[in-house]
């Protein structure tokens, strides 16, 4: 029976391919079993295993020589067979020694990457702010494999510590599903068990809305925190429109010579093109902001090609001078509920936040309302700017 030579580092480092060859051939090692080296026409070098796993025997490629010596390669077919006994495969015992020194911040890149195709983009971008602003300061540089429920306690803390409790349960949400996406792929054995109820904050519906002697303050804080940080909270409470639909606003999307801003479906909530027509005062902000060369963002941000970025110490430093506490989206809700007071019609002020009708009227009525969302955003603009005390007239203050 003619029995196969083990290798020698001497015989790996000096074996050539032979005259003519034209394909890979395989040299097995007599001294490993399973273990073969691959020789390529030109003479690159690799290592493979075969292992037989449940039965079933499958191909690993362990590696390139000198990269990985003779002794390692054999080290690594040894793992391999002693993992194969208790079922796991070549494939999920790499997955684990690559996750033995993965951190936090390294597996949430890779799951979004993984996750990226089949959400929204503004999904995406939600995901990769959490993790930025509340995950990574506090666990980011963590390894993976030692996350356990006190990391997860304490990342969720320090979120609520910044009295934002409501984001403090989608940070947690986000947490939990990269350890669950992490644990499908080997790279941790379980998930912690944390209870919902104990780090978490009920949520409830918001009903706040700003008084008016308040839109009066934020107008006129808005114009000493710097350009900015004011124009991005004047458009959004000018529109009505969702914080980063003001945030991701980009040039192409105004048209300045007809006073609208058309979002497009791809980056909408709906997923439907929503159009804004812009009041005087919004054109005023834009316009000012216009120049020669305009294009990306309107609102970038410091990092060229990059949107602002600074909406929650914005929103902490104007809530600290008001000595009043509201969130971004209670400026969108303010502006739904002054156009009601405004006597604009329900249908118009839903139009206007990019609401769509239900059931069969969604199917049949495709009126964009253009103008009247027209009108009912400059009603509500007149109504600012005379509380702001930038318009004549007497004013009769709207409660609540």
């Amino acid at each position: 029976m003619k029995t196969t030579r083990p290798l020698t580092d001497y015989m790996v480092k000096t074996l050539k391919p032979a005259r003519g060859q034209t394909k890979w051939t395989e040299i097995p090692d007599g001294g490993c079993r399973g273990l073969m080296l691959r020789l390529s026409p030109r003479g690159e070098k690799v290592w493979a295993v075969r292992v037989v796993v449940n039965k079933q025997r499958q191909y690993q490629t362990i590696g390139a020589y000198p990269a990985v010596t003779l002794a390692e390669a054999r080290k690594r077919v040894a793992e391999y067979i002693s993992s194969a006994r208790e079922s796991i495969s070549p494939e999920s015992l790499n997955a684990k020694k690559r996750a033995e020194s993965k951190t936090l911040a390294e597996a949430h890149h890779e799951y979004v990457e993984a996750v990226r195709s089949s959400l929204k983009t503004r999904t995406v971008t939600g995901k990769l702010a959490m993790f930025r602003d509340h995950i990574a300061p506090v666990a980011g540089n963590r390894l993976l494999r030692k996350i356990r429920r006190a990391d997860i306690v304490e990342v969720v803390d320090s979120v609520r510590r910044k009295e934002f409790p409501t984001q403090g349960n989608r940070v947690l949400s986000e947490f939990m599903a990269l350890l669950h996406w992490a644990e499908e792929r080997e790279w941790i054995d379980g998930v912690p068990t944390v209870r919902r109820k104990t780090v978490g904050t009920r949520e409830r519906p918001r009903d706040r809305t700003l008084f008016d002697n308040e839109i009066k303050e934020l107008w006129k804080i808005s114009s000493q925190i710097g350009e900015l940080s004011g124009d991005f909270l004047r458009l959004i409470l000018l529109t009505g429109q969702r914080r980063d639909d003001v945030r991701l606003m980009v040039w192409d999307e105004i048209d300045l010579n007809t006073a609208t801003w058309g979002i497009p479906g791809a980056r909408y909530k709906t997923g439907i093109d929503h159009v804004v027509p812009l009041s005087s005062a919004a054109t005023d902000i834009l316009t000012r902001r216009l120049s020669d060369d305009a294009t990306g963002f309107v609102l970038a941000g410091r990092e060229q090609g990059k949107p602002f970025a600074g909406q929650a110490s914005v929103l902490r430093r104007v809530r600290k001078k008001m000595d009043a506490t509201f969130t971004l989206h209670d400026l969108r809700r303010t502006c739904r509920t002054r156009m009601s007071r405004l006597d604009v019609d329900e249908r118009t002020a839903e139009a206007v936040l990019g609401y769509l009708p239900s059931g069969i009227q969604q199917t049949y009525d495709r009126y964009d309302r253009l103008d009247e969302k027209r009108d009912a955003l400059n009603r509500w603009a007149e109504h600012i700017l005379m509380v702001a005390g930038e318009r004549g007239g007497n004013v009769v203050p709207i409660a609540g």
